[in-house]
């Protein structure tokens, strides 16, 4: 039995008769592990994964497919063991590419695809084992993610209204707001048209706008939060902070009107009740 090492992984060249009692029993050529990156980031290196076990058989080729297209194959009997042929998009790096997996160079937009590994044995047999899986690439956003618009104080009543814009990226990222650390309702959200460009990719803007209410302020302050996501490769947060602030003159909150009202039951004259409430601090929740 002769052991071939390839990226440290051991195949099997079997050259003594199939009849070796060594094998009797054995199952055949077998899967250990396949693995193409559902998604990947642009200018990065790539690993394909192809990791299986003839057994008793003898390995003819490993072969790599894109759409179809062979790009690169491994035939342990030739000279060259290690072929790859020209293909857009798909850069393979020999040095690092063997039997059971294949490295790809500075993917790009074009590298995305769906990818194949074909295992055969050889004669007479002609064992094989075939799997694919679809791969994309992401270009990640460049520069901050924003919110605009917002003050620095509100008071229950008042409108709250805030845009937030993600870089341009492929694919879009997915944004969401937060208000006071809870997913904001469906109804709250205003969803623009995002901006697109062939060269830079997408640039999404997700609008926020609601009325505070009393309940907005658990703490003294409304904390708002956009967040922007890009398949568990890119995650970014912006923050905003507006402070409660007290009615303006004339003005009475929903609870103020209670007090008042709940005053003047008591038998307190409107303009000792309108005393005791300016005095007494202002509660928002």
């Amino acid at each position: 039995m002769k052991k071939t090492i390839v990226n440290d992984v051991y195949f099997k060249q079997i050259c003594a008769s199939r009849n070796d009692p060594l094998f009797v029993g054995v199952r055949g050529l077998q899967w250990l592990r396949f693995s193409v990156p559902r998604w990947v980031v642009e200018g990065a290196d790539v690993q394909l994964t192809c990791q299986f076990d003839v057994e008793k058989d003898l390995l003819y080729s490993v072969k790599w497919y894109k759409q179809g297209r062979e790009f690169y194959r491994f035939v342990p009997a030739e000279s060259r063991m290690k072929q790859d042929y020209p293909l857009p998009g798909v850069m393979v790096d020999k040095e690092r590419s063997g039997a059971q997996q294949v490295t790809l160079r500075s993917v790009r937009r074009e590298t995305a695809g769906r990818y194949k590994c074909e295992v055969l044995t050889e004669a007479p047999l002609f064992r094989t084992l075939v799997k694919s899986g679809e791969m994309g690439v992401v270009q990640l956003p460049r520069g901050p993610l924003t919110v605009s618009g917002g003050q620095n104080a509100y008071q229950p009543g008042t409108n709250v209204s805030l845009n937030c814009s993600a870089p341009h990226s492929l694919p879009a990222s997915e944004l969401t707001w937060y208000i006071n650390d809870q997913q904001a309702p469906q109804e709250y959200l205003v969803d623009y048209r995002p901006d697109s460009d062939p060269a830079r990719g997408v640039s999404p803007r997700l609008g926020l706008h609601f009325t505070a209410q009393r309940w907005h302020f658990p703490t003294g302050e409304l904390r708002l939060k956009c967040t922007a996501s890009l398949h568990r490769l890119y995650t970014e947060e912006a923050l905003h902070r507006g402070l409660a602030s007290p009615p303006g003159p004339g003005q009475l909150t929903r609870g103020a009107v209670a007090d008042s009202l709940q005053l003047s039951r008591a038998g307190l004259s409107a303009p000792l009740a309108a005393l005791i409430l300016a005095l007494r601090p202002l509660t928002l929740c």
